[in-house]
């Protein structure tokens, strides 16, 4: 999160904390071993800031599918220098009841500086994964920091408890220097590690290590008054214990303004990794995910 992107949000939040909301919000995702997803939601918030989400969730890959369900209450707290958004839960899937959360509390006491804890609780979205039952809970240590006008630095750092006895603690880290403020034009490098304690699960790819590091570029420019346009796209390496091999990833979205009180966007992402078992590490692994999304403030 780069300081202009603090401030902003920050910003675009207050200006709507008194008002009440409706949102709506499409993902759909499809993956390379043919494994699809579709989660459609819609959300009202009070001006209060407490709320309500009812979700619908498809999962389908060949000869298998399963329907979810899922029903939440929300809450958004916004301050000076304090954003906090959560989520709590019931999810219906795969004829068990999970439940599921999320908490983000980002802390920002001065200009370019924040830090925050994000904590997650969901399923695992695997084939093997839903059939067995596989949770998992995430807490992480986020902090970024604005050396100078143009230099900044992000990092995550916490653990993954999966349901099935196994620990991952990550750190992922983001460099971010702007190169031509007037479009928007940046360079990032980016990385991401972690160690599974127990690893080759059956359910999920979990080499017991995994280092990656790219680089790339990104802008974020307005295109009119009412349509703003953010494209990135970097390329590097992907280094487990069965071997290193090339990845890459591409966003592009458009949106409204963030001071815009109709709140929209869609966007397109795709990636290349590692394989999804250790059978198969070496072997690359395309993601492919859209998303559609609108607040409607009333």
């Amino acid at each position: 999160m780069t300081r202009w992107t603090i401030g902003a949000a920050l910003a675009a939040l207050a200006a709507a904390a008194t008002a009440q909301e409706a949102s709506f919000r499409l993902d759909a995702s499809r993956d390379s071993d043919r494994f699809r997803e579709l989660h459609t939601s819609a959300g009202y918030r009070a001006a209060a800031g407490f709320g309500l989400e009812a979700a619908s969730r498809q999962y389908r890959a060949p000869g298998w599918g399963e329907n979810g369900a899922l029903l939440a209450a929300t809450y958004r707290r916004q301050l000076a220098t304090l954003q906090i958004d959560a989520r709590l839960g019931a999810l219906h899937l795969a004829e068990r009841q999970r439940a599921v959360a999320a908490v983000d509390a980002l802390w920002a006491p001065l200009d370019g500086s924040a830090v925050g804890l994000s904590f997650e609780r969901d399923i695992v979205n695997s084939q093997a994964a839903i059939d067995a039952g596989v949770t998992q809970n995430t807490v992480a240590l986020v902090a970024d920091h604005a050396f100078t006008a143009r230099f900044n630095v992000g990092l995550a750092a916490g653990a993954t408890r999966f349901s099935n006895d196994n620990t991952r603690p990550f750190l992922r880290t983001r460099w971010n220097l702007e190169i031509v403020p007037d479009v928007g034009l940046n360079a990032y490098l980016k990385t991401r590690s972690y160690r599974n304690r127990e690893p080759n699960q059956a359910e999920y790819f979990s080499p017991e290590r995994l280092n990656e590091v790219s680089a790339g570029l990104s802008s974020r420019f307005v295109v009119t008054e009412g349509l703003v346009l953010a494209l990135a796209a970097d390329l590097g390496r992907q280094h487990t214990e069965a071997g290193s091999q090339r990845i890459w990833s591409y966003t592009l979205r458009l949106a409204s303004p963030r001071r815009s009180a109709l709140q929209w966007s869609v966007g397109l992402q795709a990636s290349t990794a590692a394989g999804t078992s250790q059978a198969d590490a070496s072997a690359s692994y395309r993601y492919t995910s859209a998303v559609a999304q609108l607040s409607v403030p009333f």
